[in-house]
């Protein structure tokens, strides 16, 4: 998902409180982010590098800044099954189900803790084609800079509670299918309000390096190294944010990624939660199969108590559950052969 603040300019803030349409800020969450997305062989427009091969724009006579990559299908799947925009910018109704007459149109809202230890309410932003109050006014680069950049179109920078770190390791084909596909959202007018009681954060968080992500333990030569590696890319940018713990706030502790004891308060006075270790450790998921782990992520349920798993975790079949059968193993197999941490282990509210 897409999170982005309002300015900190308090002439512009003034003008939101009388006028608050005029709020036109993107923003996500991660959190949640909350976390997969996938990468060649299964369909996914990346190379095994995690790098693109496509060519310029200028080469195909269009303008570079236009997402003239990709697919809007490929854009759908990723911000519905793989990066999980709506858990932030769909709101939940009564039932605890989304309320898909506001999908993608913003409005839940997260507490965080910033830098400077103040409780920041962060709200996810209107991701429609609605113009004022969606993107329709953002320029294809504009989107993208806020998705991997973390800036956003008046040039303020996103509270890193969206994983745009994480998605700085996005292929440009899965970007542009992104943008391409909110494109496409049908317009809603719902009305956003501004983060409390910063409305940015300056200077935005730096960018993961691919480099700092594990590689799977098998070698080179075995039958499903490039199947881990294809789930590296998904996990990278979709499990990563939530399943590492952080030096500092906003910078990872790669010495324990993937191994959870990230701490979250979403919601002010409710039950802390704490992401679970995904390493093959006994702390983590040791005993767990490949099997295992991609029917976790279909049914949403935990392996040998059939109790959901947290109720941070977007899985089930209408989130994590749809993706592609090859992407839920790729996944899978990166997880079960990522190198083994000791830490935890953690449990959640359930």
């Amino acid at each position: 998902g897409l999170l982005i603040p309002a300015s900190h300019d308090p002439a512009r803030q003034a003008a939101h409180e009388r006028h608050p349409t005029m709020n036109k800020s993107l923003l996500n969450c991660k959190i949640a982010a909350l976390s997969l997305l996938l990468a060649a062989c299964q369909g996914s427009g990346a190379s095994e590098d995690g790098g693109s091969s496509s060519s310029g724009g200028s080469e195909t006579g269009q303008d570079p800044l236009d997402a003239y990559r990709g697919t809007v299908e490929r854009g759908q799947y990723l911000v519905d099954h793989v990066l999980m925009c709506g858990v932030c910018h769909t709101p939940t109704g009564s039932d605890g189900k989304p309320d898909m007459s506001l999908y993608l149109a913003g409005s839940r809202s997260y507490d965080f803790v910033d830098v400077d230890g103040t409780i920041i309410t962060v709200n996810a932003e209107n991701l429609t084609s609605h113009n004022p109050e969606g993107l329709a006014s953002w320029t294809d680069d504009q989107i993208r800079t806020a998705l991997i950049k973390g800036i956003d179109d008046e040039h303020i920078a996103i509270y890193p509670i969206m994983p745009y770190p994480e998605y700085s390791l996005l292929t440009p084909e899965d970007v542009d299918s992104i943008i391409q596909y909110l494109r496409t959202v049908p317009p809603n007018d719902n009305v956003v309000a501004a983060d409390f009681p910063h409305f940015d954060q300056e200077p935005p968080a730096p960018p993961v390096k691919d480099a700092d992500v594990p590689h799977t333990t098998l070698p080179a030569d075995d039958p499903e190294f490039a199947a881990a590696e294809r789930g590296r890319y998904i996990a990278a940018t979709a499990c990563l944010n939530c399943h590492t713990e952080q030096i500092t706030p906003d910078v990872p502790d790669f010495a324990k990624a993937f191994a959870g004891g990230k701490k979250y308060t979403f919601i002010r006075g409710a039950p802390e939660q704490t992401s679970v270790n995904l390493t093959p450790d006994p702390t983590g998921m040791g005993d767990w199969s490949v099997a295992d782990i991609e029917a976790a992520l279909k049914t949403n349920l935990e392996k040998g108590t059939s109790r959901e798993l947290c109720n941070t975790h977007p899985g089930g079949p209408d989130r994590l559950g749809g993706m592609t059968d090859g992407d839920r193993h790729d996944v899978a197999v990166y997880l079960h052969t990522l190198p083994p941490i000791h830490n935890g282990p953690f449990t959640c509210e359930p």
